[in-house]
């Protein structure tokens, strides 16, 4: 499960508005994020939920559901290697001649999330748990943050990563010729 129930609902409906845009490499994700919802929605004592966890435990009777429901539960603990696969089939499935770019700015969108909800993970609790709030909006503001802290690192690292690849095979001497490094002050020479 991620960082919160609210955090797995708004992943969730991310994946879910990637696959239906075409990115295909999302769909497994979508479906192991959408079981972490439902079982994390069953585990609350309201009827909804008793009713939800009843027929989870009826249909998990069926031996081929059981099978399924054990891939969704891995599915779920290995979220994140999902997402860095289907990074792979953008790389595989990008025209030739843009593969060496799209790995490069994809390895920076994953990067940029690993190290984004890492940091989240270990210290943000000891924030958000200071806020002069009632207590039940802390689990809120929690996934609200951790959705937005994991897509704004991912957004940064795919940024960083698209500019890498842009300049990758420039030398260095044609990136200065190109503006890319600061101009010294040279005063004018005006002659009278």
């Amino acid at each position: 499960m991620a960082y919160s129930p609210i955090a797995s609902v708004a992943f969730t409906v991310r994946s879910a508005d990637k696959t239906a845009s075409g990115d295909i490499g999302r769909a497994p994700v979508t479906l192991v994020q959408g079981a972490s919802v439902v079982k994390a929605a069953s585990q609350y004592q309201n009827p909804f939920s008793k009713a939800l966890k009843s027929g989870l435990e009826y249909i998990a009777k069926d031996e081929t559901v059981a099978k399924l429901g054990k891939i969704a539960n891995f599915g779920a603990e290995h979220v994140n290697s999902l997402i860095a696969l289907s990074s792979g089939i953008k790389v595989l499935s990008a025209k030739k001649e843009d593969r060496r770019n799209t790995l490069i700015a994809e390895a920076g969108c994953f990067t940029g999330m690993i190290l984004g909800e890492g940091w989240m993970k270990k210290n943000l609790a000891k924030y958000l748990d200071q806020l002069p709030v009632g207590k039940k909006w802390i689990p809120l503001i929690k996934g609200i943050v951790f959705v937005t802290g994991s897509i704004s690192c991912s957004t940064i690292g795919l940024k960083l990563g698209k500019k890498l690849a842009q300049y990758w095979d420039v030398p260095l001497a044609a990136q200065k010729e190109d503006n890319i490094a600061p101009k010294v002050y040279e005063p004018m020479n005006v002659k009278a």
